[in-house]
């Protein structure tokens, strides 16, 4: 339960084996490449140098987008599986080799290029479209037209214009035509923006009447039709008719792609697995017949990454060359957790948080009994503990969940027993109050704080312990019992003074908690100054030191909040049982069964999130506070894609 140890890996082949032993490498999917002339100054560095620009790159970069873009667009009309159905199939498992047969076997390209020409086909057609309605809206304007507008430039004796103004000016338009005898006016539509007339006079009198269309901003209708705008409009609708029947037959045609969905989700696999290797090219040393590749990887997966290069390359065929990774690199090292199957769900938590450095600890396998713990008290009531556990172990069990839902689910699958555990404690199974109850949130409430009080203390007093011994191993022993060690006796003397005051009165106990209270104030005062050069300054932060007790006390009363939810959490469930129960009878057994369900499933949703909250919060601040930083990075290995399968490996 810790950090994996890791290994410097060098291998060394012939250039001709390149893309066999990275295939090797990328089925591993544990082994993270690195740049050595990055790392640090070597001699190969003399005879070696990296890639530029690594082959066909470019062209796989290029074919991988098309393909994605092709997915995307086949997803907008393909019908999906419901969630349900992809949680129950789960994702199909590959080697490598089955991956590469299954799309050489497949005609990606043609694929590509139907699929591609559809589409421009649908845009072509919404172009169309877009004109086509344009020119509805246009048309339905002048449907009223029983002549077509153009015929007015024939006219010989008198001169006819059609056009629009502003509808806010349309009544004092027309009463300055009216003013004119020698004058007909039509209006045909009047909207909110815009209105349209036909106007009609004497050819020679209708320098006047134009006097007035300027006044008033007439424009002049543009009418590029040569039928009526009835026939043409029908016309339109004729047309965007046909643009709908042809547009459906497209989107049938790409609905029957779903045969090829998953031969195009393979090959984006394969394309992208094609670039990653790529992309690792241009961290090997190339020399003119042989390449070097750098990486860190697990001791233990040392003989796994062998086995693979045997088969894929061939023992003759390259050196591997295993080293210890010098404490000057530790900063430079990903960091891989290593915890049983009981502490593993946990280390979302942690990841959450911050990985720790290479040369840290793992804080996991010691903050999980507290996350467990304190998770239950918050929560604290046997019938939500049975719906949990009962929803996760029916989802781990009928559902092919990918990997990290699985962890997901198997961490609150383990906190469901402690939930459990604890509305026993609580005597709670809905709200109603169990035949067996140790504490009640109701007549306990004091019992219950005191008691999360205690619980946060443990938790300080080890994170402070922990902090000690880990800087101790770190070489920094004045800082180990400084921030760690002695703090953690100066509080454990405090309690036992409070034991002493206010619960068991003891001579011995009280003179041993004088000793551990003083012995620490004085050790802090006088480490701080014998660590420091100016033993003065040494002396002043020895004493600000002890001005941290405040902060301990702030996170003392942290801890409160595990009483605080669980009474909560208890109190609206009673207070929902006691909605129902004021219903009437017949109301009770027929809506109160759905109301109950409802007010419960709200509180229960409620619950959990506030325990993982709340429960994460007291570990980050509280209790990693004491002794963890983090700062590490995850491993970061030549891997293949998994968006839509799982890569397993070869076995033959």
């Amino acid at each position: 339960m810790a950090i994996a140890k890791m290994k410097q890996i060098t291998l060394l082949a012939e250039q001709a084996n390149k893309e066999q032993l990275l295939r090797a490498v990328q089925e591993l999917q544990k082994l993270e490449l690195f740049d050595l002339s990055a790392l640090e100054e070597n001699e190969l560095l003399d005879y070696y140098s990296a890639t530029a620009q690594p082959e066909n790159r470019a062209e796989h970069e290029e074919k991988m987008k098309l393909i994605q873009s092709t997915l995307a667009y086949l997803n907008q009309y393909v019908k999906q599986p419901s969630a349900l159905k992809k949680m129950m199939k789960g994702r199909n498992h590959y080697t490598l080799k089955e991956l590469e047969q299954k799309v050489s076997a497949f005609s990606l390209d043609q694929v590509i290029d139907e699929v591609r020409q559809i589409e421009r086909k649908v845009i072509d057609i919404h172009q169309q479209r877009k004109t086509l309605t344009d020119t509805e809206t246009f048309l339905r304007k002048w449907e009223r037209l029983d002549f077509n507008p153009n015929d007015l430039d024939t006219f010989k004796v008198t001169t006819g214009k059609i056009g629009t103004i502003s509808s806010a000016s349309a009544d004092n338009f027309q009463a300055a035509l009216k003013e004119s005898n020698d004058v007909y006016v039509e209006e045909i539509f009047r909207y909110k923006d815009e209105a349209a007339y036909l106007v009609i006079s004497p050819t020679n009198s209708f320098g006047e009447i134009n006097e007035v269309l300027n006044q008033f901003q007439f424009t002049n209708l543009n009418y590029p039709y040569q039928q009526l705008p009835k026939k043409e409009l029908k016309s339109v609708l004729n047309s965007l008719n046909q643009l709908s029947e042809e547009e459906k037959d497209l989107k049938a045609t790409l609905q029957n792609y779903d045969v090829h969905m998953e031969n195009l989700k393979l090959s984006e696999e394969y394309y992208a697995n094609l670039v990653q290797r790529n992309n690792a090219k241009s961290l090997l040393l190339n020399g003119s017949s042989l390449f070097i590749l750098n990486g860190w990887l697990e001791e233990e997966e040392v003989n796994d990454l062998t086995v693979l290069l045997d088969t894929h390359v061939g023992q003759e065929n390259y050196a591997i060359m295993t080293d210890e990774i010098p404490k000057k690199h530790f900063d430079f090292v990903p960091t891989v957790l290593k915890n049983n199957a009981l502490v593993e769900p946990f280390e979302s938590v942690t990841e959450m948080y911050s990985l720790p450095k290479y040369n840290d600890i793992d804080p996991t396998p010691f903050m999980m009994p507290f996350y467990l713990v304190f998770f239950g008290m918050m929560s604290a009531d046997l019938g939500y503990g049975l719906v949990l556990m009962l929803g996760t172990f029916a989802a781990m069990k009928f559902f092919n969940m990918d990997k990290g839902m699985a962890r997901f689910i198997k961490f609150f699958h383990l906190l469901s027993y402690s939930v459990i555990v604890w509305g026993l404690i609580y005597g709670s199974f809905f709200g109603a109050t169990l035949p067996i109850q140790l504490l009640s949130t109701t007549d306990d409430v004091i019992t219950i704080l005191l008691l999360s009080v205690v619980f946060g203390f443990i938790q300080m007093v080890y994170g402070l312990i922990i902090n000690g011994v880990v800087k101790w191993k770190q070489q920094q022993r004045s800082s180990s019992y400084v921030d760690g060690l002695a703090w953690a006796g100066v509080l454990i003397g405090l309690a036992l003074l409070i034991v002493d005051m206010m619960i068991m009165p003891n001579a011995i106990i009280r003179t041993l908690s004088y000793i551990l209270i003083f012995a620490n104030v004085i050790g802090i005062i006088l480490v701080s100054t014998m660590a420091s050069k100016n033993k003065g300054l040494g002396f002043a932060l020895g004493l600000y030191n002890l001005y941290g007790v405040t902060g301990y006390v702030g996170d003392l009363v942290s801890y409160t909040r595990l009483m605080a939810l669980g009474v909560s959490g208890g109190s609206i469930a009673v207070a929902f049982n006691m909605i129902v129960q004021y219903l009437p009878t017949a109301a009770r057994f027929s809506v109160g069964i759905i109301l109950i369900i409802a007010l419960h499933a709200l509180n229960i949703f409620l619950t959990y999130l506030s325990a993982y909250v709340h429960t994460a919060r007291l570990q980050y601040v509280e209790f990693f506070g004491k002794f963890y930083e983090g700062g590490g990075r995850p491993l970061s290995p030549l891997k293949t894609l998994e968006k839509h399968i799982y890569l397993k490996k070869d076995t033959k």
